[in-house]
């Protein structure tokens, strides 16, 4: 056996072409603003990659910097003053946040409106509560539209084994497969890096969401045959001189597998895709819908 590849160009491709239409239709260019706290490599690279997506969607971005040496007090209010700034519609703050700062009550200080990465209190509790009303988590949702885009994928009545707690991913993404509403009915196990015997739940899972961060911690032995793996995991690692991504998942496990999600390929691309309709859907409330 040898599983299928789920890969992401097709669904972030469909995400796309949604946008454009809203956005060309209600002749509106949405602002995406990121806050940034001091100088982060990997938080410019992925922001790179973020302004190079939203132009080709007609959305702008900015980057609000701010200084390494930023107190708490400083960052509140520049968040407050971004959220009031009626020319953007969707706010974000780039983590790690300097130590000493309270990173969920910065990040509580985003209007729900705006709150385009679902990470808020407020979002994070309408997940909980089954509600579509506000924004999922991007990572969290991308999963959802992976296996909404294949009838073959449907979670309704199957076990799933999440591996991961993150209020990014693992959390969200569990109540979000088990609510009452297409795209979940699923009877979910959440686990995690302390979770003993973790191979036993997920040889049992027909679906398995690996988020927990650990290079190739998924392995063919802890996999039931043509079972559902979605992987979340971003590895840097240099092959043959050039970087590339690694996932949560073993390759070999590809020969058990029914379907699996390529790293890099797979879950990344589309949630960049499902950030930029929250960004529409923010500029476009009654229009367009957040994903999920």
């Amino acid at each position: 056996m040898s599983a299928e590849m789920l890969r992401g160009a097709p669904v972030a491709s469909a995400l796309r072409k949604q946008v454009i239409a809203v956005i060309e239709a209600n002749k509106v260019q949405p602002c995406l603003a990121n806050i940034v706290v001091g100088e982060n490599p990997a938080a410019g690279s992925y922001l790179d990659s973020l302004d190079k997506a939203a132009s080709k969607r007609g959305i702008a971005t900015r980057r609000l910097k701010l200084d390494e040496a930023v107190t708490q007090d400083e960052l509140c209010e520049a968040v407050v003053e971004a959220g009031r700034n009626q020319s953007i519609h969707g706010l974000m703050i780039q983590f790690p946040l300097p130590q000493g700062i309270e990173r969920q009550h910065v990040t509580d200080l985003i209007p729900s409106a705006r709150d385009v990465d679902g990470l808020t209190t407020e979002s994070l509790g309408a997940v909980l509560a089954g509600s579509q009303r506000h924004t999922a988590p991007a990572t969290a949702a991308a999963v959802c539209e992976i296996l909404a885009s294949d009838e073959r994928l449907d979670p309704c009545g199957r076990t799933v084994t999440v591996v991961g707690r993150s209020l990014v991913v693992g959390r969200p993404l569990s109540a979000m497969l088990t609510a009452s509403l297409p795209g979940g009915n699923a009877t979910v196990t959440t686990c995690h890096s302390r979770s003993q015997n973790l191979a036993e739940h997920t040889r049992q899972a027909d679906i398995v969401v690996m988020a927990v961060g650990r290079r190739h911690m998924l392995t063919p032995d802890m996999v039931k045959p043509g079972a559902i793996v979605i992987d979340v995991g971003t590895h840097p690692v240099e092959r043959d001189g050039k970087w590339t991504l690694d996932g949560d998942v073993h390759p070999d496990v590809e020969g058990v597998a029914g379907f699996m999600t390529p790293v890099p390929g797979g879950v990344g691309i589309v949630t960049t895709a499902v950030l930029m309709r929250h960004v529409a859907a923010a500029a476009c409330p009654g229009v367009m819908k957040p994903a999920w």
